[in-house]
């Protein structure tokens, strides 16, 4: 019995002295280790996919918004410093010059470009935006020229002003923009110009 005890030990001695065939890491582990890890680099990429999309739909949002405003803000400019006259805000066709100090053509109908320009008349959203003064940088010479390379790549415009009485004009700005994922969106700001400037400027 006592040899045996002996026997049990040194053979446990023996075999703790050399690398068991068991220990270490199997395939089987490396593989599910390695698809976990992959599972989580492939939803950490998802999810920073996801947050540049939302980004860029939020900043392609907010220059939208700004160009609908800035629209709608040039209309009570123009009305205050009495560049355009109340009857000369107004669609194309339906313009009133007879107070104007200068004829003015209107606001064209229908989408167009936005430019980075407002062109020769210096009034945004109308139909010379895209005039380029040319080589002598002067407006009205024969070197002017249309181009649309200035028109915001994606962006169009539409104005639509609406006589309600004779001293009130509701207007409509629509902006389409792409959005992040190349699909067309619509935004609408609406705003109403009265034909008082007795406070400004004066």
């Amino acid at each position: 019995m006592r040899v045996n005890t002996l026997n049990n030990r040194t053979h446990w001695r023996a075999k703790a002295g050399r690398p068991d065939s068991e220990s270490g890491v199997t395939i089987l582990e490396m593989v599910i280790a390695m698809l976990v890890l992959t599972v989580g680099l492939l939803g950490l990429a998802a999810s920073i996919g996801y947050a540049v999309t939302v980004s860029n739909m939020g900043r392609n949002l907010t220059n939208t918004k700004l160009l609908v405003v800035s629209l709608l803000e040039q209309m009570e400019t123009l009305r205050n410093t009495e560049e355009l006259t109340f009857g000369q805000i107004a669609n194309e066709g339906s313009v009133d010059n007879s107070a104007a100090i200068r004829a003015f053509g209107g606001f064209p109908s229908g989408f167009q470009p936005i430019s980075i320009n407002p062109g020769p008349d210096g009034i945004w959203g109308t139909s010379d935006d895209l005039i380029n003064p040319g080589a002598d940088n002067t407006y009205g010479t024969s070197d002017d020229f249309t181009d649309p390379t200035w028109g915001l790549n994606g962006f169009s415009r539409e104005i639509v002003i609406t006589s309600l009485n004779p001293n009130l004009k509701r207007i409509q700005v629509t902006v389409r923009y792409p959005d992040a994922g190349g699909q067309m969106r619509s935004l609408v700001g609406v705003s109403y110009l009265n034909n008082d400037t007795r406070s400004n400027f004066r």
